[in-house]
């Protein structure tokens, strides 16, 4: 397991620390100097998994991986242990320079502004892997995003639908009065889809025919 993280993590680290800390400067002292752009940071990171799969299957290292004394399961909990680390990094990385856009007066503080971030940080960087990896590990990387593509249009298309539908029911105004708890149960969300996408990857590549 270690050597398949150690894999996971070198492939993580390769050119991203450039561009992060490229996106970090650009959401600082960027043409609008919004911190809001630092959750650019979360999202390059996510990306990156998407890399990572398409250079395996590329290089033919599912292939080869299988035939090394890991079982799938590991290969699978190798990669999403990744991903939960860029996350972790990338969120940590985002609540740091948030502090560095206040200490320049860029931004004022505010611990709404600060929790929102963390969370956003946090959702960004493991929800769109957590649907991507499912379907890459299905089919292969190239399928996964056109399918990914399409669900992020639907997504969006059924979310200002909803919004539409609800506008002037009063429920958005009632669940503005539980906005001390909705990031923990955001938080819960992710954890809980995190757990959901690695088993549902580790029986359809315990399965695939490679």
């Amino acid at each position: 397991m270690k050597g398949l993280l150690l894999k996971e993590l070198i492939m993580l680290k390769k050119g991203a620390a450039t561009l992060l800390i490229f996106l970090g400067c650009f959401g600082l002292i960027g043409p609008s100097g919004n911190p809001t752009m630092l959750l650019m940071i979360p999202l390059f990171s996510a990306i990156l998994l998407y890399g990572h799969i398409n250079y395996d299957e590329q290089s033919k290292w599912q292939q080869y991986s299988i035939a090394l004394p890991y079982g799938r399961k590991m290969i699978v909990s190798a990669k999403y242990a990744a991903m939960a680390i860029g996350a972790v990094v990338s969120t940590v990385l985002v609540v740091l320079l948030y502090g560095v856009t206040v200490a320049i007066g860029k931004a004022e503080f505010s611990l709404k502004d600060l929790v929102g971030h963390l969370v956003l940080s946090l959702a960004i960087g493991i929800v769109y892997p957590s649907f991507f990896l499912p379907l890459a590990y299905k089919f292969n990387s190239e399928k996964g995003r056109t399918i990914m593509l399409f669900l992020n249009g639907a997504s969006g298309a059924i979310a200002v639908f909803l919004l539409s539908a609800i506008d002037g029911t009063g429920i958005l105004a009632k669940l503005s009065n539980y906005t001390n708890i909705l990031p923990y149960i955001a938080i819960a969300a992710v954890l809980v889809l995190f757990a959901l996408s690695w088993l549902i990857s580790v029986k359809i590549y315990e399965k695939r025919d490679l």
